[in-house]
């Protein structure tokens, strides 16, 4: 089973500490070369063997306060290179979430009223004529909403303003493909320098997203449908699916929910009369691959949704505007 396996993984202690702390030092050491590499016009891309995600946070939080700094995970299912153009147009800038780095913590309901109706040309001419300098920090720009050429083009238009810094990562092994030789000037636009920034850090973030940045997982499109899925279900099968996810997410449970607790819970709600119905509402559940069972501590039955903490919080945010 997937979630008790990515348990135990997390649970294995960490090995080689000092040789991982010293790649991390040289690493931090090269922060000012690549802040110079960027304000003389170039793209930074980092790839390598292991999560690159904190090291790009802490380089954006340490070297970006000459500007404004929007930070975007490229794995959301959700996500496109048009809403990223978007939310650097000066208006959309009221809703970010500093260095969240996370696309789901955009108030997307917000930033989207001021961009309805406006061509790419009046956009990234909004952007252009900012004062300020933007650093766009884009995790996993091979991310699957972002891998094709079309996406691309959006994001190397960005990149070729003045004004716009991009600091992006790779995982896909096929990431270069995204620039060929068939879109040489999207590549040239982006200008990248490359850093090999191998670090062996655990995939903690990632994961939850399916792995499909790193080059393969079906279940991305698991998490692609969930919203869909939901909702095309009652309400009553939509709040039963929060209490599975609240449970999951409180960080002093067992990331999970037994059935008696969740039919508990549920009559007190009124959102069942009987366990058949709840039988019923978590059969539809599972017959989507949005609920599995996994063995607690103490030998119970959990029920809990096989989605990674970020996603799972889009999810019922995603949920709270269907009513």
């Amino acid at each position: 089973e997937e979630g008790g396996l990515r348990d135990l993984l997390a649970s294995l202690p960490e090995r080689h500490p000092e040789s991982k702390a010293a790649l991390r030092r040289r690493q931090h050491a090269q922060f000012g070369r690549w802040w110079a590499q960027l304000r003389a016009g170039n793209s930074l891309l980092l790839y390598g063997f292991g999560s690159k995600h904190d090291l790009l946070s802490r380089f954006a939080r340490q070297q970006t306060g000459d500007g404004a700094c929007l930070a975007v995970n490229g794995l959301h299912p959700g996500l496109t290179a048009k809403q990223v153009r978007a939310g650097l147009v000066p208006p959309a800038r009221t809703c970010w979430t500093r260095l969240k780095a996370c696309w789901a913590c955009w108030d997307r309901q917000s930033w989207a009223a001021h961009y309805r109706g406006c061509s790419k040309d009046d956009m990234l001419e909004l952007v252009g004529r900012d004062q300020r300098r933007l650093y766009l920090v884009l995790h996993n720009i091979d991310g699957p909403g972002l891998r094709d050429h079309s996406a691309q083009r959006v994001l190397s238009e960005l990149a070729a303003l003045p004004n716009v810094h991009l600091a992006a990562s790779v995982d896909h092994v096929n990431a270069a493909l995204l620039w060929d030789q068939q879109v040489c000037c999207t590549r040239d636009r982006f200008s990248w320098v490359w850093h090999n920034a191998t670090n062996y850090e655990p995939y903690h973030r990632e994961v939850g997203y399916a792995g499909e940045g790193r080059g393969g997982g079906a279940r991305a499109g698991v998490m692609q449908s969930a919203t869909v899925v939901l909702a095309s279900l009652s309400h009553s099968a939509r709040e039963v699916f929060r209490l599975v996810a609240d449970a999951q997410l409180d960080p002093s449970g067992e990331q999970g929910v037994t059935f008696q607790r969740l039919f508990q819970q549920c009559r007190e709600r009124f959102l069942v009369s009987n366990e058949m119905l709840l039988k019923a509402f978590l059969t539809e559940f599972r017959d989507h691959e949005l609920l599995q069972t996994k063995r607690a501590s103490d030998g119970s039955e959990l029920l809990h949704v096989p989605l990674g903490e970020e996603v799972l919080q889009q999810v019922l945010q995603d949920m709270d505007a269907m009513g």
